[in-house]
């Protein structure tokens, strides 16, 4: 592409090219059938396996797609594998992963001077379709935004996406429409046939330079904060000789990232161990009361410094109430296990604002983290209000009010502050916003988007 003229263009370009330059791919993909647009901030796409994963599924249907992401600086939004503009494309596919992004893609509607109700706009307008994590427990909100949205594992049904993303008019059952509402989702039966495997690696986001391979979707607990372990179920696992195949065939000099509800949960854990005892790896949160030696250890050997748990509630009483299933007991045994196998640094996940919550049940939550202090860890963190949502034993549940919330805040920064434990507290007024959105019908979401994006609304 030549190079942009006005100096805010060039700019922009720029910033999407170190990012672009800072990849391996190990598949490649041009066209302008489709932009594949992830509404947030680079780190966070690339943190995400969909960024390539949706991207190789089309493209290998051949469909053209480029891959695109948002900053709140960007005009022109140009593809990470060509550096075209946006508007070149007739048919925009986002992927909404978090609540808060629809924010984003009505705010990258706005800029390109697109109407942002999907009922405002006309025929030479670009084809606008929404899937992603959200669409699976909500969907008539999106719907507003949306010309259509795709409800579901986009596996089930590639073909016929792929097809209906090139301009055939088909009808998939898990593709919602204004005239098709009552659309079913979708989910993978086996993921074994079509293994997740990434296709790009980025110094950035949270898996730094590692190639990432999904092992498992869906969960086979019960916690009642979480959407995945109620509308995900039945948990679909990768069989250990699949992962041993895939694992075979790429490069021994190359991180990987695993992906799962939680890596603990994998149902032939020595397998697993076994299968990159000679490799480095990463993977996020595990279960307290399945923590064993040997995946520690497999940490350790890759040179991670820290592990993250989540007890999210500090008393029994809590936990019961969010079905988190683990102990006080089970809670101590972990703490001793990673202090066994020679970590120093832990992370640590709390819930607070639960129905029936009081000063002592948040003084606990200290008190769990100063017994990991006392046991020689630095300790880290991190605390987030509960955030009702639908297809949770939460559905219905008001969340608690702003002025309470900060209350308690502020309460457990004290204690945390005066016992030297270092803390980061997600920000009570976005965890709010993610709550009405998360829950809107129809006609609060095009209130909540007027207020927060405006436009022609």
């Amino acid at each position: 592409m030549r190079r942009p003229r006005r100096s805010e263009d060039y700019k922009e370009f720029n910033i999407v090219k170190g990012y672009s330059d800072s990849e391996i791919r190990f598949k490649e993909s041009k066209g302008t059938d489709v932009a594949f647009i992830f509404p947030n901030s680079y780190s966070v796409a690339v943190s995400s396996l969909a960024f390539s994963w949706v991207k190789d599924l089309l493209i290998n249907h051949e469909v053209g797609v480029e891959r695109f992401f948002y900053e709140k600086t960007f005009k022109k939004f140009y593809s990470l594998e060509t550096f075209r503009p946006l508007d070149e494309y007739g048919t925009w596919l986002f992927s909404l992963q978090f609540e808060t992004d629809i924010l984003n893609i009505a705010r990258i509607l706005k800029i390109k001077g697109i109407p942002i109700l999907s009922k405002d706009r006309n025929p030479n307008h670009p084809k606008i379709v929404i899937g992603g994590p959200v669409t699976y427990f909500n969907y008539k909100a999106p719907l507003q935004v949306a010309d259509y949205v795709y409800r579901g594992d986009l596996e089930v049904y590639v073909k016929e996406f792929s097809r209906f993303m090139k301009g055939e008019n088909i009808n998939i059952p898990s593709l919602c429409s204004h005239e098709n509402q009552d659309c079913k989702l979708a989910k993978v039966k086996d993921l074994n046939e079509m293994p997740p495997v990434g296709s790009i690696i980025s110094p950035y986001g949270e898996f730094k330079n590692k190639l990432l391979i999904e092992v498992g979707r869906g969960c086979i607990r019960r916690c009642a904060f979480c959407m995945i372990g109620h509308i995900q179920k039945p948990a679909r696992f990768l069989r250990p000789e699949v992962l041993k195949d895939i694992v075979s065939k790429i490069p021994k000099n190359i991180s990987l990232g695993i992906i799962s509800a939680t890596i603990t949960d994998y149902p032939w854990q020595d397998e697993f161990i076994n299968i990159f005892s000679d490799r480095k790896v990463s993977f996020s949160s595990m279960r307290m009361d399945r923590l064993t030696e040997g995946l520690l250890k497999l940490l350790i050997k890759s040179g991670q410094k820290s592990f993250t748990v989540a007890p999210e509630g500090g008393s029994q009483k809590i936990r019961d109430i969010l079905r988190k299933d683990i102990s006080d007991r089970d809670i101590e045994r972990a703490l001793k296990l990673g202090s066994k196998v020679g970590f120093k640094k832990i992370k640590m996940y709390f819930i607070y604002g639960v129905p029936g919550e009081t000063d002592e049940d948040l003084k606990d939550i200290v008190r769990l983290s100063l017994n990991a202090k006392r046991m020689n860890y630095e300790v880290k963190v991190s605390l987030n209000p509960l955030i009702p949502k639908p297809g949770t034993p939460f559905e219905g549940v008001k969340m608690e009010d702003a002025k309470i919330l900060k209350e308690k805040e502020k309460f457990l920064r004290n204690l945390l502050k005066k016992e030297g434990i270092s803390f980061h507290f997600e920000s009570v007024k976005k965890s709010i916003l993610q709550y009405e959105i998360a829950n809107a019908d129809k006609n609060e979401i095009i209130e909540i988007l007027a207020k927060y994006v405006g436009g022609n609304i």
